[in-house]
């Protein structure tokens, strides 16, 4: 029985007589993570109890939810079915009662019994359907057990809210279990000794089905025909001694843009999480197959490409929808597994921006671009074929995707009517592209490697005169040209990463329709060797400019810097100061005076050189009260600035002190909003550093970087962190290390930075006894790469979870207790208090079923 099961088993045991309530569990995750075969599991487990044992639910109920309109009625006439005596034959109750009676007729049966009952792929509207079903279900003290599956985060928390529940969120599988599974699915063993040549080519698999075993499975038979297909041609190769001239195989294989067709299962799965999307969200869903495989987007970025193309407006056509109310429509998709928060990296040198970019899932992309090619809604170079009308007749492509053009597929410029197309992306080595036929409203040719200068200025003078988004982002283009005016109603303007370094005064010229503009380096962290980009005075006169990043002012006044303080429209603001800036008083006061008169600013990053000392920002009394984003990069402060204990929205800081105090902790504790912490402590320690149980209700990420990690968490302290970050580098004694790792409650992954040195090894031996005590199974990272050293006793885990032969139950209430706490009310970035990693050996007998159960889906 694997630890995931024992987990759930301790939460269904009654531990007293205060801990014999109802009590609610929902395991949520994708479609194919594997909920409803750990659901199967704990049924058997809980069938194969005895009479007098711990658990001894007197009926137990699996009910599966249906999609269906009347899908709440079915579902209690199902539990029904099950916990009654057979109805005569001529009798039609409980089939004739309404939802009222349903639930008062469940809630008599179930009154004076402890049950459990399994509801498989739960499926809500709203919450108040949830209100209704659960009165269902009474709390007669009996110790009865509710165990929830479902796709939705949302639903999750909706079941296990005001009722001591429990939310245990799945996780895919790690690297090393993925690929054990696909070999013994494909090779029916996990020791095939796989060529050079090939082992590329299985990583690709992998890296598509991202842990996911109903993917992984799913693609096992696809692999082991490749294979076959390669062997085979590199056979005939072999045999015509022709390989030199021949085609390589894998890399045919490999560079195509997706598989012809979605194994049936997979297939079956996505269409079921598409068809649970409402119909207004199809759209915006459908929009995703304009990126490419693989590719990592903002929120922001892609929230600006659904206003720009009016994928919203079709909404409501009594109210213009803003950017507020797209971020809700983003949280939705969120919600349905359509888009996905891209895993961080773990490595020393990561920017903690990465935790805050999405993806699409391979194979949803896949499936969403030919939903979007079938209806005409957008096509992509792989998909192209689809939009091939009948007879001479061509249709219209409005959405066009293209990114490393395949030259075995004919290209869509030539078999789809171009000039009623609003959308072009196009990355990668594209060629022969006819700009000069299209009439755009998006034009993303961020990566294009073929794209020019002289392409650019076609572009201005092809009269795009609804032209409202153009990203030239990593791009070879070195000029913006004066034309760019002409595209008058441009919105957004992206031309990071690319070789510009000065703007025309002619940018002016769109101050009534620029909102966004994007300039600078392509890294976060400025690269002071690089040349800035200049931007003329006139620029000052884009008064509708919300968005600005980043601006290098190395090559200002502060007068300069004083005057963007008029742009009173700015939301978010991203500049680098160096050195001398930071140390002359001139600029100094010019940023103050910016700052306060930004009265709507949201966002505020600060990169400035290193050990540069801000503390001259602590005259900043009275901030915009909407700040949400403040990242102070490389400068340090000596302590923490009082002033933003007032920011009651904020949600990240980055900051970096170089003093010891007994404030700064306190400050940061009390912001309410607080999820993501980046915290530089520029000294070493003289005693610990105390993380007390009051505070930081809401942090979901922390990292500290620090010379010596003597940090100590008190019992209940961070009750929602799920990511603790420690950066360390100096040599420290067997007691200044890391202490209290497992008051931390809902912890699910650690990562460690350090460099090599005798004594670091102290802090990290530390840290692996800690997480193995742990009562949640959590990943360890070190230095970028996944540490496999961190063992469980499972006899210690049998301990605290008890033995269904009638064993006493050694967990403690206040364990229990301190797990209850709900998190936050389900949001965008709701994380989960546990997590999930199964072993190789637990799926080989199960996944069979969960593929099975999720294809019926």
């Amino acid at each position: 029985m694997g630890r995931p099961t024992k987990k759930l088993l301790r939460w269904l045991a009654p531990l007293d007589e205060t801990g014999k309530g109802l009590r609610f569990i929902s395991v949520v995750g994708p479609a194919g993570i594997g909920k409803t075969t750990l659901a199967m599991e704990l049924c058997k487990q809980l069938s194969c109890e005895p009479s007098e044992g711990h658990y001894n639910f007197q009926c137990k109920v699996m009910a599966k939810a249906s999609r269906r309109a009347n899908r709440n009625e079915l579902l209690l006439r199902d539990i029904i079915s099950q916990i009654s005596d057979p109805a005569p034959a001529h009798s039609d109750k409980p089939q004739s009662m309404k939802l009222e009676l349903l639930v008062s007729h469940a809630s008599e049966l179930l009154q004076d019994k402890r049950y459990f009952i399994l509801i498989d792929d739960m499926y809500l509207r709203r919450k108040s359907e949830w209100e209704k079903i659960k009165a269902a279900f009474p709390d007669n003290n009996f110790g009865s057990r509710i165990l929830i599956t479902t796709r939705f985060p949302s639903i999750a928390w909706w079941c296990c809210s005001n009722s001591g529940g429990f939310v245990y969120m799945m996780k895919p599988l790690n690297k090393k279990d993925s690929q054990k599974l696909l070999l013994l699915k494909a090779f029916d063993s996990v020791d095939v000794s796989l060529p050079d040549d090939v082992k590329p080519f299985v990583n690709e698999f992998l890296m598509r089905c991202e842990g996911i075993p109903l993917f992984i499975v799913g693609m096992a038979d696809c692999l082991k025909k490749q294979l076959q297909k390669q062997q085979h041609h590199n056979e005939q190769l072999q045999q015509e001694e022709d390989a030199k001239d021949g085609e390589n195989p894998r890399a045919r294989i490999c560079g195509e843009e997706q598989p012809p067709q979605l194994p049936e299962q997979i297939q079956k799965a996505l269409a079921s999480t598409f068809d649970d999307i409402p119909y207004e969200l199809r759209p915006l869903s459908l929009y995703m197959s304009m990126f490419p495989y693989g590719y990592r987007f903002d929120k922001d970025q892609l929230i600006m490409k659904w206003l720009c193309e009016d994928l919203t407006d079709d909404w409501d056509e009594w109210r213009n929808v803003d950017h507020a109310d797209a971020e809700k429509y983003f949280s939705q998709l969120v919600d349905r597994n359509v888009l996905t928060m891209v895993a961080p990296s773990y490595k020393s040198d990561q920017d903690e921006t990465e935790a805050c970019q999405w993806h699409v899932n391979y194979f949803m992309q896949q499936f969403l671009a030919s939903k979007a090619a079938e209806t005409g809604f957008a096509f992509t170079s792989a998909t192209v074929k689809l939009g091939e009308g009948h007879g001479n007749k061509i249709r219209v492509g409005r959405r066009i995707s293209i990114h490393h053009q395949d030259p075995c597929l004919p290209s869509p410029f030539d078999i789809i009517d171009l000039y009623q197309t609003r959308s072009l992306a196009v990355s990668g080595r594209v060629s022969r592209i006819p700009l000069y036929k299209f009439s755009f409203v998006v034009l993303d040719l961020e990566g294009c490697d073929s794209l020019n200068d002289d392409d650019l200025l076609q572009v201005c003078r092809s009269k795009m005169f609804f032209l409202q988004y153009l990203s030239i982002r990593n791009t070879g283009v070195s000029k913006l040209p004066d034309e760019i005016e002409e595209l008058c109603s441009l919105m957004m303007l992206d031309i990071r990463g690319t070789k510009i370094r000065q703007l025309p005064k002619q940018i002016a010229g769109l101050r009534s329709t620029l909102r966004t503009l994007l300039l600078g380096s392509d890294k976060e962290m400025r690269n002071a060797v690089e040349p800035a980009t200049i931007l003329p005075l006139d620029m000052l006169l884009l008064h509708r400019l919300s968005t600005l990043a980043t601006i290098d002012l190395s090559e200002y006044s502060a007068s300069f810097l004083e005057a963007l303080g008029a742009m009173e429209n700015l939301r978010v603001l991203a500049i680098t100061l160096f050195s001398q800036q930071c140390s002359d008083r001139a600029y100094r006061e010019a940023l103050l005076s910016s700052i306060r008169k930004l009265k709507w600013l949201k966002s505020l990053t600060i990169h400035c050189g290193l050990g540069c000392s801000m503390e001259y920002l602590k005259a900043l009394h009275d901030p915009p009260q909407d700040l949400e984003i403040l990242k102070v990069t490389l400068g340090r402060f000596a302590s923490v600035p009082e002033w933003i204990c007032k920011l009651k929205y904020l949600s990240f800081i980055q900051i970096t002190i170089f003093k010891q105090g007994t404030d700064d902790l306190k400050i940061l504790s009390d912001l309410p909003k607080l999820h993501f912490l980046i915290l530089g402590l520029d000294f070493i320690p003289e005693e610990a550093i105390v993380i007390e149980s009051v505070g930081f209700l809401e942090l979901q990420r922390f990292s500290v970087d620090c010379p010596v990690p003597w940090l100590t968490f008190r019992t209940g302290a961070m009750p929602k962190l799920t990511f603790l970050q420690i950066k360390f580098y100096a040599e420290n004694s067997q007691t200044s290390v890391p202490s209290g790792i497992g008051s931390l409650t809902s912890l699910s992954e650690v990562a460690l930075c350090y460099a090599n040195s005798p004594n670091i090894k102290v802090t990290v031996r530390t840290m692996r006894e800690q997480i193995a005590k742990h009562g949640n199974q959590i990943e360890l990272f070190i230095n970028g790469d996944q540490d496999c050293k961190v063992q469980v006793d499972d006899e210690e885990v049998a301990n605290t979870v008890g033995t269904h032969g009638g064993m006493d139950v050694k967990t403690t209430r206040t364990d229990i207790q301190s797990e209850m706490k709900i998190g936050m009310d389900f949001g965008i970035e709701v994380q989960s208090i546990n997590v999930n990693m199964r072993t190789t050996t637990d799926i080989q007998s199960e996944i069979e079923v969960e593929a099975e159960a999720e294809s019926e889906a």
